[in-house]
């Protein structure tokens, strides 16, 4: 004997399987919406990524912010209080590195065709965590230009500190070198999201479309939508 409980979970369940089966024949019969407008989303970034975006370089080259040699004469031993100094000096440093003092010389002298806040908008100085290493970084599409500028802009930053605070204690560990690998456009990961993005979008049209179709195309649609017995069908003869 079933309770209504027992009949009332059946009926859910029924409701479930049908709908989950709704919705599998709607993504069947317009799978070939669906593949079209993922294929053409994957193509279309691919085109992009490959042909029009312009490619970035980044070139770094890094300095040690290390004790006054007055200091290291002083006392042989290397201080708690002078890597916390030194730690300090280097955030100190990395607002100066795009300081107009800083950058002008380099445009002047590789002759960039940029303003000061250009070439400031291409450049990016960092702490190396807690330690007394800082690194500048210069994105720009020729990677061979990215490192010059990177070594141009260490080079006038040791000049120009050594003038202001009269202190010798900042040295270029690496120099930086042409990268032989672009950081974007990252061509895989595009195409990747957008095979996704284009996927999503197909099957929402396919719903939407499926959703504002109210035409009748089955038996079981008279069924649903009108409520009516079907007493007959008739076949569709070709020729």
């Amino acid at each position: 004997m079933y309770t209504k409980e027992r009949i009332k979970g059946g009926l859910k369940i029924a409701e479930e399987e049908i709908d989950l089966r709704e919705i599998f024949l709607i993504i069947r019969k317009r799978t070939k919406m669906i593949v079209i407008i993922t294929l053409l989303a994957t193509i279309i970034s691919g085109i992009f990524s490959y042909f029009i975006a312009t490619p970035v370089y980044k070139a770094s080259t890094s300095l040690i912010v290390s004790r006054t040699q007055s200091s290291a004469l002083n006392n042989s031993q290397i201080q708690v209080q002078d890597i916390q100094t030194s730690r300090m000096l280097a955030a100190t440093y990395s607002e100066f590195v795009k300081s107009r003092r800083v950058l002008q010389p380099v445009i002047e002298r590789l002759r960039l065709p940029l303003t000061v806040d250009q070439l400031k908008n291409s450049v990016d100085v960092a702490a190396k965590g807690n330690t007394e290493i800082i690194e500048i970084s210069v994105k720009n599409s020729d990677p061979r230009k990215a490192a010059e500028i990177a070594n141009a802009i260490a080079d006038s930053f040791v000049e120009n500190i050594v003038k202001i605070m009269n202190i010798d204690n900042v040295q270029v560990i690496d120099k930086a070198i042409p990268p032989t690998s672009k950081i974007s456009p990252k061509t895989s990961l595009n195409i990747a999201v957008a095979a996704i993005l284009g996927f999503m979008i197909s099957v929402f049209i396919v719903f939407l479309l499926e959703y504002m179709d109210r035409t009748i195309k089955s038996p079981e649609d008279i069924k649903k939508y009108l409520d009516l017995p079907v007493l007959g069908v008739i076949p569709e003869i070709k020729n």
